[in-house]
């Protein structure tokens, strides 16, 4: 039996309440959250998790190499890339538990729960740019799970931008060896305002290398690796947008890297 302790704080660190459990710990908070307010689970390091830190927002399968989930309740313009009704009101309930790693091929990027910035739980995903560093621009939108790419803006439309950069690179991050062998695209498809991506190039850790060319879609986009690669991060760069459409805008609503754990 292991630990688990869900903390909810506010920004001077103080515990406004503190549930406990085996394996699994759900709490209860009767208040309103408050600017500065913050999510803690406690978990013990290089575990995997489940986490729903909001009933309006799906549950996360997390790693956590060091064993601490933290979560800022987002207020203002941070809030405009979850639901407008999450983390408002009088109750909330919040769940964590340990589980196994899994088993089997599945998706490995996808973290409705990731956050912007420093983290050690993963899959996380950040980029070299975010454009106007809008919560709605984020590189954590690309794995939150959410595949609606014919808008922009708020949330559910939520989308990343190279912003205008030539060199803009995005990178999903596992925190640990896994086994990949597939890559799917979904292009932000809110035409005429958006452009799109003719071709990119997805870059793994372990030195492979693989040019996709792309279509005007907001469909799924699969690339298959030659072979299963282990890595610990996958790269995506050298953006080359279709010069002949007058928009600006081409973006990534979502990117899904698939395999298995080593």
């Amino acid at each position: 039996m292991n630990q688990v302790i869900i903390r909810i704080l506010n920004q001077d660190g103080t515990v406004k309440l503190e549930q406990a459990g085996q394996n699994h710990s759900e709490l209860v908070w009767y208040g309103s959250y408050e600017p500065g307010d913050r999510i803690e689970v406690q978990l013990k390091a290089g575990c995997f998790a489940r986490i729903q830190a909001d009933t309006l927002i799906a549950p996360a399968l997390i790693y956590t190499a060091d064993g601490t989930f933290r979560f800022e309740v987002p207020f203002g313009r941070a809030k405009e890339a979850y639901p407008q009704e999450a983390f408002t009101g009088p109750v909330h309930q919040l769940t964590a538990e340990y589980v196994d790693k899994p088993a089997g091929r599945r998706y490995l990027s996808e973290n409705p729960l990731d956050v912007r910035g420093e983290t050690a739980v993963y899959p996380h995903c950040t980029a070299s740019i975010e454009t106007r560093g809008e919560s709605v621009f984020a590189a954590r939108n690309t794995i939150d799970g959410l595949l609606l790419t014919s808008g922009h803006g708020f949330w559910p439309y939520t989308s990343w931008g190279e912003g205008e950069d030539p060199d803009a690179e995005i990178v999903i991050w596992f925190g640990r060896d896994v086994l990949v062998d597939e890559v799917q695209v979904f292009l932000r498809s809110d035409f005429p305002h958006d452009n799109y991506w003719k071709e990119a190039l997805l870059t793994f850790s372990d030195g492979y290398e693989l040019p996709i060319r792309l279509e005007k879609t907001g469909g799924c986009q699969s690339f298959s690796l030659d072979q299963e690669h282990e890595v610990t991060w996958v790269k995506m760069r050298k953006f080359k947008k279709d010069e002949n459409d007058p928009s600006p805008f081409p973006a990534l609503t979502q990117w899904r890297v698939c395999g298995r754990e080593k």
